[in-house]
């Protein structure tokens, strides 16, 4: 009997990995099974792609992988950007300024660096995921060569703020000010390029593998993961996730200390 779907897209942190930040065995063995099958597996991450390369080794993985929340495609093989949405150089200022006027420690990411203006108790939050931060002037993020595609505000306790000041900056925008914004973990506020979304990124990656999007299944468990989740021919949603990701998806599946994302793929890519 022929595979239902071609192409298996996951998100990382909440879906892939524990609340431990690390893989488990039986998830990591299922996903190098559905491999061994044929399957094609990429990541959807809000994370920079370098941040989880190891993994992506590990696994044999060759297909691109969305990283930066949509923002970028990558070829694992080479490292090679196949494809990258920056935010604009107005918009990144706007939201510099914004961040300093509501005191939030804020970094931005630009190709293989995270870069901030100073130092942080919440660079914590990043650093936990591979992605270290490195300290440079001010001018710096405010040169507009420099391509950045995602630009964060982070918070150790006022992350139950985020939801009403993203509300108020979308309103709040300026003319030549454009973006989208998510709350990507607990923590972390998350501005990217209105088109860098995963949801537009599986679009972009079915298309350049020439695998229809009713072949592409998809686990995620956040906010930032529901356009991913409504897109393709089957969401499913972790146990653990957020109510957009779960009204977004079309099956739900036990958490991710649960190994979720193991029965997601025996039982409905896999079929065992």
């Amino acid at each position: 009997m022929s595979r239902p779907y071609d192409l298996l897209v996951l998100d990382v942190d909440g879906t892939f990995l524990t609340s431990r930040k690390q893989p488990s065995e039986q998830v990591l063995a299922t996903l190098r099974e559905a491999r061994a099958a044929g399957v094609r597996i990429s990541f959807a991450t809000g994370r920079m792609f370098e941040a989880i390369a190891g993994w992506v080794h590990d696994l044999g993985l060759t297909t691109p992988q969305i990283a930066n929340n949509g923002a970028d495609l990558i070829d694992p093989q080479t490292g090679e950007r196949l494809y990258s949405q920056g935010l604009s150089a107005a918009t990144v200022a706007w939201l510099l300024g914004q961040g300093q006027q509501v005191d939030l420690p804020t970094v931005v990411f630009a190709g293989t660096r995270v870069l901030a203006d100073a130092k942080a108790p919440e660079h914590w939050l990043l650093e936990r995921n591979n992605e270290p931060v490195s300290i440079v002037p001010r001018t710096t993020l405010l040169d507009p060569t420099l391509t950045i595609e995602k630009l964060l505000f982070l918070s150790l306790t006022r992350s139950d703020e985020f939801a009403v000041l993203r509300d108020r900056l979308v309103a709040a925008k300026e003319d030549g000010v454009s973006f989208q914004a998510d709350v990507s973990e607990t923590g972390i506020l998350n501005f990217c390029h209105p088109l860098a979304n995963k949801g537009q990124a599986v679009t972009r990656l079915a298309e350049r593998l020439g695998i229809p999007l009713a072949r592409v299944a998809a686990v995620g468990d956040g906010d930032n993961d529901a356009p991913l989740l409504r897109t393709v021919g089957l969401g499913i949603a972790m146990g653990n996730a957020t109510p957009a990701a779960r009204a977004a998806a079309r099956l739900g599946v036990p958490d991710n200390d649960h190994d979720g994302l193991a029965y997601a793929v025996r039982t409905h890519i896999l079929g065992s």
